[in-house]
């Protein structure tokens, strides 16, 4: 099971380089998925923006961005954790893609777009920050754009996770038991606002600016 860790970076380990076959497989895996979202009219990803207590219109709150791959109705479970290579946190690379489910396995992830093969321990997955409601927005919108523009976005005010309303305790159990969200799936139920990638589409045709569309899903 990996334990990936946020924020925080050590020394990589070895990284070792797919074989082209290996490459050939996770396209195939990649090719499928995208034809079945498409089919379906799914968002490719969702977005989440996680929220503590306390949070303020006006004052920077605590909170964390986490990536989700739309798979359920691909592989029969829930959504897939997208993280992000470390490339470039570790001065290794200029490389902080998004490492998609297919590219998990053992372990071990492999980054597509500049072809290292990491730890899991090594990976993270969370945006960790404290913002104003402006600052969420452009951050929102900033990985909006980096993922293709085929995002559903989700506000989730996480409340008494074990006593505790830490917002950073409740993203590392989402990763530490690997339950692709289930482990707050309940103290959510009733604090979760969706904002869905047609939605997006329809309301921006219409002349809405992005960033003022978000900022106005946030502010709701």
């Amino acid at each position: 099971m990996m334990h990936p860790k946020p924020v925080q970076y050590e020394e990589p380990g070895p990284i070792r380089i797919l074989t082209d076959e290996e490459k050939d497989t996770l396209q195939k895996k990649k090719t499928a998925l995208d034809s079945l979202l498409a089919e379906q009219q799914i968002a490719k990803y969702k977005i989440d923006l996680n929220l503590g207590r306390g949070f303020s219109l006006i004052k920077p709150s605590h909170g964390a961005l986490t990536f989700w791959e739309s798979g359920k109705k691909f592989h029969g479970g829930g959504d897939c954790k997208l993280y992000i290579c470390p490339g470039k946190e570790r001065g290794i690379s200029q490389c902080d893609a998004f490492i998609p489910d297919s590219s998990q396995g053992q372990g071990f992830l492999f980054c597509p777009k500049c072809d290292n093969v990491w730890k899991g321990e090594d990976v993270g997955g969370e945006i960790l920050a404290r913002l104003t409601p402006k600052g969420w927005a452009e951050a929102m919108m900033k990985y909006f754009i980096k993922l293709e523009l085929n995002c559903d976005l989700r506000i989730k005010y996480v409340i008494d996770i074990g006593g505790k309303a830490d917002i950073r305790i409740a993203a590392s159990k989402e990763q530490e038991r690997e339950l692709r969200g289930e482990a707050l799936e309940i103290p959510r139920q009733k604090n979760t606002r969706i904002y869905l990638m047609k939605d997006i589409i329809r309301d921006t045709a219409a002349g809405a600016e992005l960033y003022q569309r978000i900022l106005a899903f946030i502010t709701a």
